[in-house]
């Protein structure tokens, strides 16, 4: 894959802090950052595109995904896991 460059602004103070860590590969971390943030919007204009037609209120998601929260919590710790 080929790359390219990409220029953008962070405050002042932030550039300052991150050229006390030499070290760290923030192009790298900048990529990573960037490319998760991509899938996750891709996921979410998926999940949107899925439910586009449901009638499920978002306090109905809201209370599902609490129990399939406890559901699985429960299910770690019956594995010994936590």
């Amino acid at each position: 894959m080929g790359e390219v460059e990409v220029r953008f602004r962070v405050p002042r103070e932030l550039k300052e802090e991150m050229e006390e860590f030499p070290e760290v590969g923030w192009s790298e971390i900048a990529k990573e950052t960037f490319l998760q943030e991509v899938k996750r919007q891709v996921l979410l204009r998926k999940l949107d595109k899925i439910f586009e037609h449901s009638e499920l209120t978002d306090e109905d998601a809201l209370r599902l995904g609490e129990k399939v929260k406890e559901a699985g919590y429960k299910e770690l710790k019956e594995k010994g896991l936590i």
